[in-house]
This record gives C-alpha cells, structure tokens and sequence, in this order.
C-alpha cells in the first residue's frame, strides 16, 4: 500500500504506531483541554438527571400522574440516553468524534428549554426522551477521544477526572434546588429545568470552537495530514517540541473509510464485538454496567423520596451531601486502578458496594431519629452506597474502552454502556413496581445487593487491561503490549 499523501519517506515498519507516538507527546496542556471541553458531557448528564429525578414530585402535582407516570417521566430519559449510546457508537466511527460531542452538548440545551415549555405530560415525555439521546449521544465518543489522545499511565486519571465533572453538574442542581425550596416539597421545575440546561450551552459554543478530532480517528479514515496536524497541536500544548510526529498508518485504512458506507462499517465493528474473543467480555462488561446503573441511578430516584419519608427536615441538604461523597469514590477509584489491576478493583468495588446495601437495608429498618447510633449508621450506609459506585464507573469504562481495537472502540464501548443504560431508564419502573408488590423500599436495595454479588462471581471472564496499549487490531486485543511493572492476566 502506497503511503498517504504528505506522508514521511521512511518505511512504513520502521515508524511507531499513533499511540506510541501519542505515549512520547506525553500529557499536559493538550489533555486537559479536551477534559475541559469533550469530559463536560459528564457535568451535563449530572446536572440534567438529578433535576429530573428530584423534579418528579412537583411534575406529579401538577398534573395529577399516577406513581406509574412517574416513573415513566424518568424512564424515557434513559431510554433515550440508551438509543443515544447505541447511536454514538457508529456515529462516531462514521462522522467523527468531535461531532457527536458537540452535537450532544447542542441537543441537551435546546430541548430542555422545550421540556420547560411543556403544555402537557405528552410533551414532556417526548421532549425528555430526545433530552435523554442527546445525553448519551455524546458519552461513548468521549470515553473514545479520552482514551486515545491519552498516554496510558495517564488514561485512568482523565477517566475519573472528567467524570468527577458529574458531581459538580449534580452540585450545580443542588443549589439550584436548595435556593428555590430546600425541603424539596414545592419546586418550580420549569426554572429550574431551564436553568439546568446553561451549562450545556456554554459547553456547545466551546467544543465548537475549541475541542479538536481524535487524531486515531483521522488516521483510521486515511487522513494522515489531519491526524499530524491534531498530534502537532498536542505537541506545541504540551511542550514536547523534541518529539518526532510521523506513525505508522493503520492496516488497510481505505477500508475503514466512509466510502464503505455506515452500515458497512457497524456490521464490521459488530463482527469484531460478536466474535469469539470478545463476546463473553463484553456480554460480562455490559452486565456489570448494568448493576454500577442500577445502583447508582435507581439510589438517584429512590433517595429523594427515601430520606424525605426517614427525615423530618434536611433532606435537600443530604442529597447534595450524597453528592459530595461521590467525588471521594472518583478519586478512590483512580487509586485502586493505579495501584491494582482492573479486575482486583472491580471485585473490591462490588464487595464494598453489597456490605453498604445490606447495612442501610438494617439501618432503615430499625431507624430511630432520636438515637444517635441509628443516625450514624444510616449515614455511613448511604454515603457508601452514594461513594461505591464511582468506583465501579471509573474502573469499568476504561476496561469497556480498553478492550476493543480502535475500529470498534466506539460501538464496543456504546454497548457496554447501553447495557447499563437499561438499568437506568428501567429503575425507576423497578423501584415503583418493587414499592407495590412488597409494600417497602427496603427489597429494592436487597436485590441490589444479590444482583452485585453475582456480578463479583463473573468478572473473571473479562480479560486484564492494565497499562496495555491501545490497538487498532483484534489480534493484538486486549493488553497484550505492556509496559510498566503490570504483567496481563
């Protein structure tokens, strides 16, 4: 195969690939201006999804719903999140990293602000739904260009970094909540559903302006020209001006390109996912979303009417101090990765996660107001189980994103995480129908408890990622090319 145009002489195997090249560039200036401007899909998403879980009530109120209609309003949001997962993934493949960031950030804002026009609960689910696409549209492409404009000892921080942004979008909902009603009895949800939606805006106009390709997307499409000027770019940013940009095209890039068509290139990247080498990983993976959503965002649209019902007063206040413990999670997240391998954190997390679950279950159920002990054990319980998931969420995308060769990166990972995303769009429904069936809250959290149990007993089906290269072939998938002390299970 003939070099591509602009492209240095030497020969092809004697250059580094694009992520050995991206390794020496190093980390800097050029990384954190793409958590900046791509990682804040992560501060929308929490700033919109706990307004619409805390919003809910008032919503009900309003228009008199049924607990059922309650339930769905929070539902087609993650419905929506799902099709936006789904679609991300080939879409990014397709049109690019970059375009499914900003056209994510685009949709969040605008129809919001149609949510807080609604006339009627039919207008809201239908705007809501398509909230929710724009949501996940943009979160496997991040996880994508994170992953692949980062030097691996570094990817696990820009991981657990940008999503730290979450809680600040959460925190940034909490205060709007507490100034308009810190009982949470009587919101105003379309000001403050309009006002959630600012931060997307201002995200919209900076990505478009700023936010810059993934450099292995352009050289999967040929483009090595593009490429080299995005790695010039990261370059100049971080200092590195001693590095040598020129890498080794991928094998057979022509055949990557959009000439082949987007449905001819999802069926190739479902082939690479469905094979023989990735199917139980990733049939593993998407389970283990599934219970880190389950627990994070069935907790998310139980605890508002939980500490409601088991507190007096204060109950605004503890939620955004539920918040604050998840950043606690992030960080301890990012040291269990780099200190441990991805599957040892990952056992630790779901053993953490099923011992804080239980203990709330036998807190709650003999919960006295007045008894100091009660008080402490309720709360160092629901901390946890607000703390445990962060831990699972950093560990788990960057296994999702690290498993799959770079032409599946996106699609590998969208599954992974719409796999989780049924959790989410469905605990809401699970919630309500498990509060009617049994009478009491407390059975929602002992199925938690047994569903992250069985996930701890499967995990070891999912191959070990630690420091591995990113690849652009399944036959190099998944962390056979390591460097630093880590050896691959």
């Amino acid at each position: 195969m003939s070099a591509p145009a602009g492209a240095e002489t030497a020969p092809q195997a004697e250059k580094p690939s694009l992520a050995e090249v991206v390794e020496r560039i190093g980390f800097g200036g050029a990384q954190l201006r793409a958590a900046a401007l791509g990682g804040s899909v992560w501060l929308a998403d929490g700033s919109e999804l706990l307004l619409i879980s805390s919003v809910t009530k008032a919503v009900a109120e309003e228009w008199d719903l049924s607990a059922f209609t309650q339930g769905l309003v929070v539902t087609v949001v993650f419905c929506g999140i799902l099709l936006g997962n789904l679609s991300s993934g080939p879409g990014g493949s397709y049109f690019g990293r970059r375009q499914m960031i900003v056209a994510s950030y685009t949709g969040i804002f605008a129809f919001s602000i149609f949510c807080a026009w609604s006339a009627n609960i039919f207008q809201l689910i239908i705007w809501r739904f398509i909230v929710g696409y724009f949501i996940g549209l943009g979160q496997p492409a991040w996880l994508a260009i994170s992953a692949e404009v980062t030097p691996s000892a570094w990817r696990l921080a820009m991981g657990s970094g940008t999503q730290a942004l979450f809680v600040l979008g959460e925190i940034y909902s909490c205060f709007l909540m507490i100034t308009d009603d810190p009982t949470l009895q009587a919101l105003h949800w379309r000001w403050l559903l309009a006002l959630g939606a600012l931060p997307s805006l201002v995200m919209a106009l900076a990505s478009f302006a700023f936010l810059l390709q993934s450099p292995t997307f352009l050289a999967m499409q040929g483009r090595y020209e593009d490429a080299r000027e995005v790695l010039v770019n990261m370059r100049d940013q971080n200092g590195a001006e001693d590095i040598a940009l020129e890498f080794k095209m991928p094998s057979q890039p022509e055949s990557r390109t959009s000439s082949g068509g987007f449905f001819d290139l999802l069926g190739r990247q479902l082939k690479v996912i469905t094979g023989n080498k990735l199917f139980f990983p990733t049939v593993v993976v998407m389970y283990s979303c599934f219970m880190v959503n389950l627990a994070y965002y069935g907790c998310l649209f139980a605890f508002p009417q939980v500490l409601a019902e088991l507190m007096e007063s204060g109950a605004a206040s503890q939620l955004l101090v539920g918040a604050l413990w998840e950043l606690p999670g992030m960080v301890a997240g990012f040291a269990i990765g780099v200190a441990y391998f991805r599957k040892t954190g990952l056992k630790f997390y779901l053993t953490l996660q099923t011992s804080f679950l239980l203990l709330f279950v036998i807190a709650a159920k003999k919960y006295d107001a007045a008894s100091t002990f009660h008080n402490i054990i309720l709360y160092i319980s629901y901390y946890g189980i607000k703390l445990c998931p962060q831990i699972g969420f950093v560990l788990l995308y960057q296994v999702a994103n690290e498993i799959y060769p770079t032409e599946a990166r996106t699609t590998g990972c969208a599954m992974c995480m719409a796999g989780g995303r049924v959790a989410s769009m469905t605990s809401p429904l699970i919630y309500e129908a498990i509060v009617q069936m049994t009478g009491s809250w407390l059975w929602f959290f002992l199925i938690m408890a047994a569903g992250c149990i069985l996930n701890l007993y499967v995990l070891d089906i999912v191959p070990e990622t630690a420091n591995a290269l990113l690849s652009d072939d399944i036959e190099d998938q998944p962390g056979v090319k390591l460097h630093g002390d880590k050896a691959n299970d």
